[in-house]
């Protein structure tokens, strides 16, 4: 998989968002950490005259940590947007493409070249935290087993979104469409559950309360990479009953790498600004698209319109197929329109 030439390219093509990798890094955990400790838990003890313990030590970063994750979720879905949607957007594709190298080799590349800095910057900055712990005052709180379930866990939520987001650049058009599906499937197992939950109440009465008991609830939010992005915080504390939960991002690694390879080899250049790229998916999603919105928006009048649900059923079916067949039908031509129109972002 290794050629210069080849990872040269395309370390130049997004050499600014790579290089964001590490410097979100470090700010989150090498430089936030030393201010913590030396702004805010040196004064509390000496203040309150109390000894912190190891556990407090650590949960008092746990706000930078989740910024940190939600900082690098957002520049690898950019780093996937820069290898292909941007690629399309300024036809860069079309010289990629004559390149003396099969498209096969040029995909993987774009993927090992973007864990192999994520994982490095995770690697050297918590090293750099660990530096920072260990000259602190509090260098016998340092927990080296901390660190490593943190880098484990990021690497593999991370490695998983950005394998997602490069999957979803070659079945798009453009960077936008790119970027907002990424985001818009990250959540979407439980968004999808739940306005699909709220159908199943206001047409059989059935308590959606007891689906969020369930466990095919717990294997949606598995299934949600947003959701294991702001949860690595609780799974670093909890590493026994995380690592169960870690099937859903190794998952979107073992099932998008070979699909992103089989889109990419048979994507067609005279496609490039449309929403979906392949004929064959175009309906599939526009029906997908228009039954989801359906479901929202009967949902959302319901509310609007009757806010005690417990009402009768009678008193819920109106406003609910009001808006699920309103908002379905304008939802289908909004969608008719926009796949025919070719996006230049």
């Amino acid at each position: 998989m290794f050629n210069h030439a080849l990872w040269m390219k395309e370390y130049r093509q997004a050499k600014p968002v790579l290089w964001m990798l590490p410097v979100i890094c470090l700010l989150f955990m090498g430089v936030a950490r030393g201010f913590v400790i030396w702004n805010k838990l040196i004064p509390y003890e000496g203040m309150y005259n109390r000894d912190l313990t190891a556990e407090s030590f650590y949960s008092a970063s746990y706000g930078l940590l989740f910024m940190r994750n939600c900082a690098l979720a957002g520049l690898i879905v950019l780093l996937a947007t820069s290898f292909i949607g941007m690629e399309r957007r300024n036809l860069l594709n079309d010289f990629t493409f004559s390149l003396p190298f099969s498209r096969r080799r040029i995909f993987m590349v774009k993927w090992g070249i973007g864990v192999t800095f994520l994982a490095a910057s995770l690697f050297a900055n918590e090293v750099v935290d660990a530096l920072v712990i260990l000259l602190s005052p509090f260098s016998d709180h340092f927990n080296v087993l901390y660190h490593i379930k943190d880098f484990a866990f990021t690497i593999i939520v991370l490695t998983g979104l950005y394998t997602f987001a490069l999957f979803v650049g070659t079945v798009t058009g453009s960077a936008f469409a790119q970027a907002i599906l990424t985001a818009i499937f990250s959540i979407f197992p439980v968004g999808f559950m739940t306005i699909l939950m709220f159908f199943v109440y206001v047409n059989f009465r059935w308590d959606a309360g007891h689906v969020f008991s369930n466990p095919i609830f717990q294997v949606m939010m598995d299934m949600s990479l947003f959701f294991h992005v702001v949860g690595i915080r609780e799974g670093v504390e909890n590493a026994g009953v995380y690592i169960a939960h870690m099937w859903g991002p190794l998952l979107y690694t073992a099932l998008f790498l070979p699909l992103g390879l089989y889109c990419y080899q048979r994507n067609r250049l005279e496609y490039n600004g449309r929403i979906i790229l392949f004929r064959q998916l175009q309906a599939v999603f526009k029906a997908g698209v228009a039954l989801c919105f359906a479901l929202a928006i009967g949902m959302f009048f319901t509310i609007l319109f009757v806010p005690d649900l417990d009402r009768s059923p009678n008193a819920l079916l109106l406003p609910y197929y009001f808006g699920f067949i309103g908002g379905g039908l304008v939802t289908l031509i909004v969608m008719e329109r926009l796949m025919k129109v070719r996006l230049k972002v």
